[in-house]
């Protein structure tokens, strides 16, 4: 392969600001070549027709290019992945080849960018030797990824260590929130909504449990996905702190979802002149959430605390969300018919108003 060797001068914005100086490097080889895109359920060659579309991939075999650099520059903003983990999303970027070996097990890396305008034509994707590189420009791949894995260990404490003190709060409430069993009946003794107050503080409490609980779920998986889940780019981090503050903002979301679900509930009740069924509906929700995305939670936290990177199971779980609230549409029918006194017609119109609709805009948001 023939190298041409030569001297530029790289402006690395850094908050948008800082300059970083000229450095001397060799191409060992222009990555556009090798540039595909995946339409119509297959990878095809990138060309300058397809400039509408708005990610490109490539690959990398790490053992040819030891020692060596990716290069990565534009001067629009592009999000990196890399085997379907999120690692920037940046203007200029710079990763030691050798880094990547001892990230990634495999000896072949796949690379996507994506750029939600549609890919740069003055994109720049390249290797380049390892000869000196200033500081200021390189990414050391190892400590983010060991930052989001900090991220990981650190809130899961965090939720074991709250979940503990509300069980404490109200233990009682807890070994109803957290019986298995009553999911499943079609028929619940009235003495468990004594425990069951919409607006208690123990209540409250569990809500914002479950939308933490539901976020940190959401955040790992969004850490891997691939990238034609568009919602995951809102929430990718690139240090502990900037993870904290994704996941309390996701957090918010959710609970904020929650809220209106308690409103769209209550409201719809009445209106069906059904005001006792609100307390069961939202109750049992909660119930679901706390014993079945609980487990998925755990599942989740030790597979990928101890080093589980692979991109399907986390499209699995993701895919589990979909199926448990799919299921839970079922069961609260079931269990609603029993109680609520009215036409089939009138049962079927409040379970699309309050559960079919949301699963279907929580499927565009997540899956589109």
């Amino acid at each position: 392969m023939k190298i041409n060797q030569y001297i530029f001068l790289i402006l690395l914005l850094a908050c948008g600001t800082q300059l970083c100086y000229a450095q001397k490097l060799i191409v060992k080889k222009d990555l556009k070549s090798d540039w595909k895109i995946y339409q119509d359920d297959q990878y095809s060659l990138y060309t300058e027709a397809d400039e509408e579309a708005s990610s490109v991939y490539f690959q990398i075999r790490l053992a040819e290019f030891s020692k060596d650099l990716l290069y990565l520059h534009d001067t629009e903003t592009f999000s990196l992945f890399i085997n379907g983990k999120f690692v920037a999303s940046t203007q200029h970027l710079t990763l030691k080849i050798d880094s990547l070996r001892k990230v990634f097990s495999s000896a072949v890396i796949t690379c996507a960018i994506h750029q939600k305008a549609g890919i740069s034509k003055t994109l720049v994707t390249q290797i380049k030797s390892s000869m000196p590189l200033t500081q200021k420009g390189e990414i050391d791949f190892e400590a983010r990824s060991s930052s989001f894995r900090d991220f990981a260990i650190v809130s899961f404490m965090i939720l074991v260590i709250m979940l503990i003190t509300i069980v404490r709060l109200n233990p009682k409430l807890a070994s109803d929130y957290f019986s298995i069993t009553k999911i499943f009946f079609l028929r619940e003794s009235d003495e468990a909504q004594v425990y069951s107050r919409i607006t208690s503080s123990t209540n409250i409490l569990f809500y914002i449990f479950c939308s933490l609980m539901l976020s940190y779920y959401l955040m790992i998986i969004f850490h891997f996905v691939p990238q034609h889940h568009p919602i995951a780019y809102s929430f990718h981090s690139q240090s502990f702190g900037m993870a904290m503050l994704q996941w309390f903002k996701l957090s918010g979301i959710v609970l904020a979802a929650f809220f209106l679900k308690i409103i769209l509930i209550y409201g719809l009740t009445a209106m069906f002149g059904s005001g006792e069924l609100a307390s069961i509906h939202f109750f049992n929700w909660v119930r679901v959430v706390l014993i079945f995305f609980g487990a998925l939670t755990i599942v989740l936290s030790v597979y990928f605390i101890m080093h589980g990177q692979q991109v399907n199971f986390f499209t699995t779980l993701l895919q589990l969300l979909a199926w448990v609230l799919a299921g839970w549409m079922i069961l609260i029918a079931l269990k609603l018919s029993t109680r609520m006194g009215r036409s089939v017609f009138h049962l079927f119109s409040y379970i699309c108003a309050t559960e079919l609709i949301p699963f279907l805009i929580t499927l565009k948001v997540l899956y589109n």
